[in-house]
């Protein structure tokens, strides 16, 4: 009888040392909320913004003149026009640095404005 004690024992231990990873996956992810504003096509602050991967993600942009954007590899779009704040949302699903693009005519066409870097 002892035996089958610890042998259940045993299987409980592996069952929560295996169920570990999972839940502290479910309590790592949280709601991350930024506000950025572009004065002349660039940011005023911190160009960089850091998450980590399974975040939900909100970016509120606003700008000083009309700007297109595009965050590469999420491949969402916002166009913001002022006094309009655009809203991209998004969970970080892929880890990486990834651009936020200006997208317009001319020179400077494709010029990255911000990053987002997402963490595993």
């Amino acid at each position: 009888m002892r035996a089958v004690a610890i042998h259940r024992s045993r299987l409980r231990l592996l069952a929560c040392l295996a169920l570990a990873p999972l839940a502290g996956a479910a309590v790592a992810a949280s709601s991350q909320s930024f506000s950025v504003e572009l004065a002349g096509g660039r940011v005023k602050g911190e160009d960089t913004l850091k998450v980590q991967q399974g975040d939900q993600v909100q970016l509120r942009i606003s700008s000083d003149r009309p700007v297109e954007l595009h965050l590469h590899g999420y491949d969402i779009d916002a166009k913001v026009a002022p006094p309009a704040v655009a809203t991209m949302t998004f969970k970080a699903s892929l880890a990486g640095r990834f651009p936020v693009h200006e997208h317009r005519e001319g020179a400077g066409n494709h010029r990255a404005v911000l990053f987002i870097e997402v963490r595993p």
